[in-house]
């Protein structure tokens, strides 16, 4: 199929608050918008929300990447898909919103929702699947208030930043303050490598009594620091997930093999679509669990996240973080695509792509 019109612009999306984690405090998700249009007129959508302490991206260095790739770009669908996983192998966000974008477009074009045209054997039962939602460094007053404000939304698993320049103490006063306002929800801790590994281990410590609801504790030290991170899982009553640690399917089988932790986090910004499938499917294969997270994207990058997560099945991917679309304000930017109901994120499954149109692109 040929594409006709191809488009990468900068898409500025405001925040409903500012977000604080132990690395960044996001007030507008400075984030890039891809169109693709196929030569029967199917228009498909993609998302990069890039994050330099990641991945190294700009929303410049994207726009930059995709305006010089697709200024030279086959002008065949499949063939721009695959010239793209090679040349933009270095901008992984850039990549992956492309691959959305061009995925899309084609199975709008075939008439099928994305996680068919991603797996033709995904048949799920139901489209929709459980997420928690994610409360920022907060004081733990505010914090308090967020978390029941959650559970009375119907949320069942809240996950809490941590690793704040506060201090474990303050970390600590969050978490039983997220604990205590919403007792019946499961909580899972993201420390967003703001710890050393001893801060780490006297943190989980100090957290002893509520262990039994605590179901991870996620990238607590430093990317690139594998003895920390494994010093960390060994020490930890719960376990321990790596995010920034993981780049790809190799990166998940070192970590999972190695003992270094026990599950990783599967991003479409770290990895791209085809590579993020691929990464989650070595993690299990070799016993680790995945956990599908995102970045303060809109529907259209929380779309891709669910439906490459409806292909893979949940006994691949038992846990989803997908509640970016939560915490931007994407209303007036889109119609349709995937709804919250609850805790639950569903996708149209009689909708062909990702099922929703994009009404301002700038």
């Amino acid at each position: 199929m040929k594409v006709t019109h191809t488009a990468a612009v900068r898409w500025d999306v405001p925040m409903r608050a500012p977000y604080r984690s132990a690395q960044r405090i996001t007030t507008t998700a400075r984030n890039v918008l891809v169109t693709v249009t196929l030569e029967d007129g199917s228009r498909g959508y993609g998302e990069s929300a890039p994050a330099t302490y990641v991945t190294g991206e700009t929303q410049e260095s994207v726009v930059s990447a995709l305006e010089a790739f697709l200024g030279v770009a086959p002008r065949d669908a499949e063939a721009m898909l695959a010239a793209a996983r090679q040349q933009l192998a270095h901008t992984p966000g850039g990549l992956g919103a492309l691959e959305t974008a061009l995925l899309d477009a084609l199975a709008r074009s075939e008439g099928v929702p994305l996680y068919r045209r991603l797996n033709p054997d995904a048949r799920p039962d139901r489209a929709d699947r459980s997420t928690d939602l994610s409360l920022p460094l907060l004081p733990p007053e505010e914090a308090s208030v967020r978390a029941s404000e959650a559970a009375a939304q119907g949320f069942t698993a809240l996950k809490i930043k941590v690793g704040g320049a506060e201090g474990v103490e303050v970390d600590e006063a969050r978490v039983r303050a997220v604990a205590e306002a919403a007792p019946r929800a499961r909580l899972r801790l993201d420390g967003n490598q703001g710890f050393t590994q001893d801060a780490a281990v006297q943190f989980a410590g100090r957290l002893a009594d509520l262990a039994d609801r605590i179901e991870m504790l996620e990238q607590p030290t430093p990317a690139g620091d594998d003895a920390a991170l494994r010093y960390v899982a060994a020490r930890v009553p719960y376990p321990v997930y790596a995010d920034e640690s993981c780049h790809g399917p190799e990166d998940a089988r070192r970590l999972i093999e190695g003992r270094i932790c026990g599950g990783i986090v599967l991003k479409l910004a770290k990895t791209g679509l085809r590579r993020t499938l691929d990464t989650a499917r070595a993690a299990h294969d070799v016993g680790g669990r995945c956990l599908f997270g995102c970045m303060m994207e809109t529907r259209v990058a929380i779309g891709a996240a669910l439906h490459a997560a409806l292909a893979l099945g949940d006994e691949i991917v038992p846990l989803l973080d997908l509640d970016g679309h939560l915490l931007v304000r994407d209303d007036a930017l889109l119609d349709g695509g995937v709804a919250q109901q609850g805790e639950f994120l569903a996708a149209d499954a009689t909708a062909p792509g990702l099922g929703l149109t994009v009404t301002a692109s700038a």
